[in-house]
């Protein structure tokens, strides 16, 4: 299925709060069968975090199925993460009676919550000014000295602002007037520049140009119970873990929801799909995990072509601070559910930039010269020159004569130009609709009954996991004292001998089972069971039926019956 030809909506713009509510509130009252329209929470400023619930009912209900959660917006800028989800959905309800769609949509459940911090996105999307998370002054209560961002030619984008000075450490390179060298330290003839932000300097002294902390320091990805830190150590954590409304809110609807055994978090850019942990090495979790991040991260290479990359050991530059307070570490460490977190829109590679992980450190002058240059010939390009301003003049209230150019970076770098936006929004969904089948799924598959004497039979019943994730998911959600075992249950009868309720442990799926080839032939190993039998001796009139229930780790909630 060729996706772009199955949506009803165009996308053609990044949505706003209210565009979003219509779309989500037209998809509840036109598939009361299939939508189910939540509220994890409301933000300061009042807006709802909607969730979208997406099954056919009438083969289960939500909560009894495996699922599949997506969301996007944790960081406010980054909303090419929201409308990934918002694809997703459009293609589930555009093609809810394809046989392909029809099939997922019978077996999971899908909860999709497009944004996490809709105050924040609001504000990117309607001012030129970047916003990490939210609109709210933190850690400071004012705006503190120094250059703070503003549109000062009133073009609707903060850009770059150069200043002539003696001690300036920039010239114009020789290879495209657009594009800044570093002066070389026998520099002493010619124009030199300083290049700042487009912007006001507050407490200005006339002479120094200083930089100032920025007013929305918040870092919703910083803010979770798991290796927390205070802002000290970890700039953006919050005052304490889960201090702020949009955060507690999807924490809160991930624990509610105990059917959840998969979360994809969509953040922009680079073009990476990341694994944890962030927070630690990867050798000091567990190797089953990892393997199973290795699987389902080839699945997302051959649909999106990103690398697949762990945050701590690959993401980040050697010596870099860790990520503390992730909200994928949370999901790994303390629910026990496997998290990638896909940074949209891989610019550098498109320009002709290598990506390398670790990053390479300390790049030459000479390298960072020729990246910028092939960021601007890439836009002439692709983009008509669309994207990046000449250096203009412009007199600055404090400093005179500057001259104000260079990218627009919310949406050339930070999130894809228009004209790339639907390819993003494709690859990802082929992931999602392919990983959502690797979700654990649990069925009996035969029940067995046999006529012992008068009114008692022997009642055997088969339970399987053919998912290709087991029912505990991770095994680091083993640890968890919260993550119950499966128990069959048998009601209709008066029970002789077993419990009517009897635990089974857990069943592996398919992903448990390993196999090797070894030049001879192919060979299977089976550590873990992937199906179980339960035993009962009963008392109940011919005819009888039976009702069986299994239920559990985070498989959902299967029933069968049968007649004695």
């Amino acid at each position: 299925m060729k996706l772009t030809e199955q949506v009803s909506y165009t996308y053609d713009h990044f949505y706003r709060y209210q565009e979003i509510t219509d779309i989500l509130q037209k998809y509840a009252k036109e598939y009361p069968e299939l939508a189910r329209l939540t509220v994890a929470g409301t933000s300061p400023e009042g807006r709802n975090l909607w969730v979208m619930e997406v099954t056919n009912t009438k083969t289960g209900a939500y909560e009894d199925k495996p699922g599949y959660y997506m969301e996007g917006n944790l960081h406010a800028g980054e909303v090419t993460g929201c409308m990934c989800c918002m694809y997703l959905l459009d293609v589930l309800f555009t093609n809810h009676n394809k046989p392909e769609i029809q099939e997922l949509l019978d077996k999971y459940t899908f909860y999709v919550l497009p944004r996490v911090s809709p105050d924040g996105s609001e504000y990117y999307l309607t001012t030129p000014e970047m916003v990490r998370s939210v609109p709210r002054m933190y850690p400071y209560t004012e705006e503190m000295p120094g250059l703070q961002p503003k549109d000062l030619d009133g073009d609707g984008v903060i850009r770059k602002m150069r200043v002539k000075s003696p001690f300036g450490i920039w010239k114009v390179s020789e290879k495209d007037p657009r594009v800044m060298t570093k002066r070389r330290p026998d520099d002493t003839v010619g124009d030199f520049y300083n290049v700042y932000q487009e912007g006001v300097i507050e407490e200005y002294d006339g002479m120094n140009i200083l930089g100032a902390p920025g007013k929305f320091g918040m870092d919703f990805n910083r803010n979770y119970p798991i290796g927390w830190r205070p802002e000290h150590e970890q700039r953006g954590a919050g005052t304490y873990p889960l201090c702020n409304p949009e955060t507690k809110a999807n924490t809160d609807f991930l624990i509610a929801h105990p059917n959840i055994c998969s979360v994809l978090d969509m953040h922009t850019a680079g073009g990476q799909n990341l694994y944890t942990p962030g927070f630690k090495p990867r050798k000091e979790t567990e190797a089953a995990d990892m393997a199973i991040y290795q699987m389902l991260g080839k699945m997302a290479q051959e649909e999106n072509g990103y690398p697949v990359v762990n945050v701590f050991d690959e993401y980040m530059a050697p010596g870099s601070q860790a990520t503390y307070g992730g909200f994928d570490d949370f999901c790994h460490f303390i629910l026990g559910i496997p998290t990638f977190t896909i940074e949209c829109w891989d610019i550098n590679p498109r320009v002709g930039v290598e990506m390398q992980y670790p990053p390479k450190e300390n790049k030459t002058d000479e390298e960072q010269e020729e990246e910028a240059l092939k960021y601007v010939q890439w836009i002439d390009k692709e983009l008509d020159g669309e994207g990046v301003k000449d250096w203009t003049p412009f007199e600055h209230p404090q400093l005179g004569e500057v001259e104000i150019g260079g990218v627009d970076y919310k949406y050339v770098a930070q999130n894809p130009p228009i004209k790339f936006l639907v390819q993003e929004l494709e690859k990802h969904t082929r992931f999602m609709l392919r990983q959502v089948k690797t979700l654990p799924l649990v069925r009996f598959d035969k029940i067995d009954v046999t006529h012992m004497a008068g009114d008692v039979y022997k009642i055997e019943a088969y339970v399987m996991n053919t998912g290709f994730l087991p029912t505990y998911v991770f095994k680091e959600a083993l640890k968890l004292k919260s993550l119950k075992e499966l128990t069959v249950t048998i009601d209709g009868a008066e029970v002789l001998e077993g419990k009517a309720k009897q635990g089974i442990g857990h069943l592996a799926g398919f992903s448990g089972i390993h196999g090797f080839n070894s030049g001879l032939g192919a060979n299977t190993m089976q550590s873990e069971a992937c199906e179980k039998k339960v035993t009962w001796i009963v008392k109940a009139p011919a005819g009888t039926q039976l009702t069986f229930t299994c239920e559990g780790g985070r498989m959902g909630r299967i029933q069968t019956q049968t007649q004695i």
